[in-house]
């Protein structure tokens, strides 16, 4: 009898601390996730695609400051966690956006959107020059990144960005499908615009500091010379040189800024009969309006300038 209590009193903490952990949950359930799926993106005309596309059952993050270049921009360690933690990582390619090429990302959870547009995609042979130290400056080819500054191959995007987004949630895939549609016909205001353009003033040649415009301007029959010029800098003797002697072989009558230049710099173009027109690419969200508001405003004011030309132009050649 002494012998079955001893034996009793030795098992009784063991069945005790058995049951408390059946109760407990299993690791892999305490870790598991809940909520929407996290869908990072790498810029803003990217999260306006996933917004156009979803609702609440996706959380959508731009992780890149409203302030910040996401060109450049470098996350810190612990949103680069996030990131990396992410269900779907949307990035544009054609080399946009640092962090993209720079973290260890999965690639069973990165779309690269570039990939379903490869038979549109320009490339410039002298897309960035450089010199090392002391060395003769060079160039290096690349493939201009602002796809969506041409709404086809934005739809285009936003094709591929729907197709992978109901793989994550197939019972959302139909309300992305109609929400697709519906951007499509969204769309078309600009794609009107756009080929008013093309009809009007097709054959334009521009300047721009950097490959920027390559897909607008094909969209609009037009030429484009970047200049290479570094931003905040004035430009050379020799760069002025280089833009002169452009503007003669090319009569280019233009240059397409990302950002106002200063009016030192406006005033030296205007004397070389160069108007200056301000067309934000959007790569970062706009403080009023979107994508569409933004982008049909600037194409409605770019086409009333290029109406001012050729009546001005007209005017020229039948003086009263």
């Amino acid at each position: 009898m002494m012998r079955l209590l001893a034996l009793l009193l030795v098992l009784t903490p063991m069945f005790v601390s058995t049951a408390c952990q059946s109760r407990e949950k299993p690791p892999t359930e305490q870790t598991a996730k809940t909520g929407p799926p996290l869908v990072v993106v790498v810029n803003y005309p990217l999260e306006f695609i996933v917004d156009s596309l979803v609702g609440p059952e996706f959380e959508v993050l731009n992780p890149v400051p409203p302030e910040a270049d996401p060109e450049v921009w470098l996350p810190d360690d612990a949103l680069a966690e996030t990131i990396q933690q992410a269900d779907l990582i949307i990035i544009n390619g054609a080399d946009f956006a640092d962090w993209a090429k720079k973290l260890s990302l999965p690639r069973s959870k990165v779309l690269r959107t570039s990939l379903s547009l490869k038979d549109a995609l320009i490339t410039v042979p002298d897309f960035e020059v450089h010199s090392h130290g002391t060395g003769v400056a060079h160039s290096h080819a690349g493939t201009v990144a602002f796809f969506w500054l041409d709404p086809d191959l934005m739809y285009r995007q936003a094709e591929t960005v729907a197709q992978r987004l109901s793989q994550l949630e197939p019972a959302e895939e139909k309300n992305i499908q109609t929400n697709l549609q519906q951007l499509k016909t969204s769309l078309q205001p600009l794609n009107q615009k756009l080929d008013e353009i093309k009809a009007d003033d097709s054959g334009l040649h521009w300047f721009s500091r950097r490959p920027v415009y390559q897909y607008l301007a094909r969209r609009c029959g037009w030429e484009m010379y970047h200049l290479h010029w570094k931003p905040g800098v004035a430009p050379t003797e020799s760069e002025w040189d280089q833009l002169q002697a452009l503007q003669k072989e090319h009569k280019i009558s233009g240059v397409l800024w990302e950002q106002p230049p200063d009016a030192k710099l406006q005033k030296k173009l205007q004397a070389q009969n160069l108007d200056s027109f301000v067309l934000n690419p959007l790569t970062t969200k706009p403080a009023e309006g979107d994508y569409l508001s933004v982008m049909q405003e600037q194409l409605t004011q770019l086409a009333q300038l290029l109406k001012s030309h050729r009546s001005a132009s007209t005017d020229s050649k039948n003086p009263k």
